[in-house]
């Protein structure tokens, strides 16, 4: 799942099947790096298809739910352009 980060967000708000929200850690995540392997590829086909395969795409992801999460600066282009 993408979601778009809210303006001071630090923990992840994506609720469980009974509600409650994750409240895990957010950190930087570089899905196209060379040095980076993800293991899920539907995740990667998903963000392929909404940001082309970018080497320097920079998104966070929720260490615990492993939720991904849009930038600020990236939501600017998308809405500019």
């Amino acid at each position: 799942m993408i979601k778009d980060l809210i303006e001071k967000q630090v923990v992840c708000s994506q609720r469980n099947e009974k509600g409650k929200a994750c409240h895990g850690g957010l950190k930087r995540y570089h899905p196209f790096a060379d040095y980076y392997n993800e293991a899920d590829s539907d995740t990667l086909k998903l963000l392929e298809k909404e940001f082309g395969r970018e080497e320097t795409l920079i998104l966070l992801k929720c260490e615990e739910c492993l939720t991904v999460y849009r930038l600020p600066e990236i939501l600017e282009k998308r809405y500019q352009s």
